[in-house]
């Protein structure tokens, strides 16, 4: 089976780690991440994930705005810890025979930096760079499964987000899973990565 994922709040905490820095800026992190999907989802072209990162910290921050809190914040994103269950759960796929790969709304250096030692688990690595579309929209999903030359209705794909990929995925035709990190209903559910063994089993 191929199994593709979302990355930050999937199988990385970006919140534990944009919520640290956000809190040192003196920022509320509910207002950020409002921000955040507002200006994601209501892109008409492409601009790097950074620059977007960049931009929502300068609206909810206005004149106290520095490109040095900026940088900072984009770095602590790409330093996003692995949930605790991540590694063994991939790990756990990965020995099973399942083909893995991740479909992320970021760019291919902070990824990079993200992903530092398990390059290697993943067969795809796609991105809103390669992809030119950011997730929720439709073509993000159409241009990454045409990248990894799958059929959709032959992939798995797993998020903690309903609105920024399960629900755009699902009319694909791809079978849809939510990694239960903050709430919420789907039709399949799991808590834990390694969870995902039994339902593909």
């Amino acid at each position: 089976m191929i199994v593709t994922f979302d990355v930050y709040g999937t199988l990385f905490d970006w919140e534990r780690s944009i919520k640290g820095c956000l809190e040192l800026l003196g920022v509320n992190h509910e207002e950020f991440f409002r921000e955040e999907f507002r200006r994601v989802s209501g892109l008409t072209q492409y601009a790097p994930y950074s620059q977007i990162l960049k931009q929502s910290l300068k609206s909810v921050m206005g004149a106290r705005y520095s490109d040095e809190y900026g940088d900072a914040l984009v770095l602590c994103f790409a330093k996003s810890p692995p949930f605790p269950d991540t590694i063994l759960g991939l790990q756990k796929l990965k020995t099973k025979g399942h083909k893995l790969g991740v479909i992320s709304n970021t760019e291919q250096s902070l990824l990079a930096i993200t992903l530092c030692g398990l390059q290697n688990v993943f067969d795809w690595v796609i991105t809103a760079e390669h992809t030119r579309f950011y997730k929720p929209n439709l073509k993000a999903f159409e241009k990454a499964y045409e990248i990894m030359r799958v059929d959709p209705k032959r992939v798995l794909h797993v998020s903690s987000y309903p609105s920024y990929d399960l629900e755009s995925a699902q009319k694909l035709g791809v079978k849809t899973v939510l990694l239960n990190r903050y709430g919420g209903s789907w039709s399949h559910v799991v808590s834990r990565v390694d969870e995902l063994v039994h339902i593909l089993d």
